[in-house]
Parts: structure tokens; C-alpha cells; sequence
């Protein structure tokens, strides 16, 4: 398979960027919903958080990359049996995705910084806090982080709701497309 898309199918790094980025939104979740829960004296109390706020910037810049690649890689055209409304219907559950993770990245990064410290991924860097006299700040990033990743998780429901239907009703290629099956030639979108 190639390296970038083409008209015809995706290449192996739009790929590999969906399918990171969709494995590490939901560890992301999953995550966020155990350790919330964690008492001080459990093992992963300091851990885990610290796992989560890198793994969470390391998101934000797979996402970053992939709209660049998009740039410079061209979508492929769409599957010529899917409705129009259902190709408006994928854009917006991609482009509401991605721009969700984005602003959930931005409100954890306030929750930490919010106090003035920095943010530190993985021991490799550490990112400054920017001072933005906000009283309660931590508390307001901390709901808007916590009630849009709910609504993402809606959202990505949707969509693996919808690439099923595709799969096994429409019995269309657009779940072999993302996973690198698919072999039938493709038209307009």
C-alpha cells in the first residue's frame, strides 16, 4: 500500500493517524474515568494523571499532524453510493471530533497550569502555564474537559455506529477503506 493517500484509497499515514488517534482518545476516556476515582494511597494516585496529561498532549499534536497531512496528502474521493447528506453527515462527525479533542486538550492543559505550574509530557518537556487571572479557572476547564468528553464519546459512538451500518448493512467499503482492505475503485465525492 502507499505511503499517501490517493484518489482512490488512504495511505498508510492517514492510517496509522486515525487509528492512534482513536485508540488514544478512548485510553484517554477510560483513563480519565478510572482516576478520578483513585484514592491518595493507591499506587497509580500520581501515576496515572501524569500518563494522562502526556498521553493527552501527545493527542493534540497527532491531531495537529494530521490536519497538516492533510494538507498536503488529498482525501479520497468519496464511495459514489453514499447519500450526499451522508458524506455532509461524516464531515461534521470528523471535523466536530477533532475539534473536540483539540478544546479538551486546551481545557486540561488549564486545568493544570492553572495555579501557575507547568505541564510536564513524559520527562521529555515541559510546557509553561500562561498567567490568565481567571478566578475558579481550574474548576471551569475542569467541567468543560469533563462534559466534552462525553460529547466526544457521543460523537465517536455515531461514528462507529455508522462505519458498521456501512459494513454490514450497505455491505459498502468504508470501514475496509480506513482499516487498508479496500480494493474497488472509488468515484466523485
Amino acid at each position: 500500500m502507499q505511503l499517501i493517500d490517493k484518489q482512490a484509497r488512504y495511505g498508510w499515514v492517514s492510517i496509522a493517524l486515525h487509528w492512534l488517534i482513536a485508540l488514544m482518545t478512548l485510553a484517554l476516556f477510560f483513563s480519565g474515568l478510572w482516576m478520578v476515582d483513585l484514592g491518595y494511597y493507591d499506587a497509580w494516585y500520581n501515576r496515572a494523571p501524569w500518563w494522562h496529561k502526556s498521553v493527552g498532549v501527545v493527542l493534540l499534536a497527532l491531531v495537529l499532524i494530521r490536519w497538516l497531512w492533510k494538507l498536503v496528502s488529498p482525501t479520497p474521493l468519496a464511495i459514489d453510493t453514499i447519500e450526499q447528506w451522508q458524506q455532509k453527515a461524516a464531515h461534521l462527525a470528523h471535523f466536530l471530533m477533532n475539534m473536540l479533542i483539540v478544546v479538551i486538550c486546551i481545557a486540561g492543559y488549564l486545568i493544570v497550569t492553572a495555579k501557575g505550574q507547568a505541564l510536564p509530557v513524559f520527562d521529555w518537556l515541559t510546557i509553561p502555564a500562561i498567567s490568565l487571572n481567571i478566578a475558579n479557572l481550574e474548576n471551569l476547564a475542569g467541567e468543560l474537559h469533563y462534559l466534552l468528553a462525553y460529547l466526544l464519546m457521543f460523537i465517536v459512538c455515531l461514528h462507529l455506529a455508522a462505519a458498521l451500518i456501512h459494513h454490514f448493512v450497505a455491505k459498502d467499503d468504508t470501514l475496509k477503506r480506513i482499516l487498508g482492505l479496500e480494493k474497488s475503485p472509488l468515484t466523485k465525492e
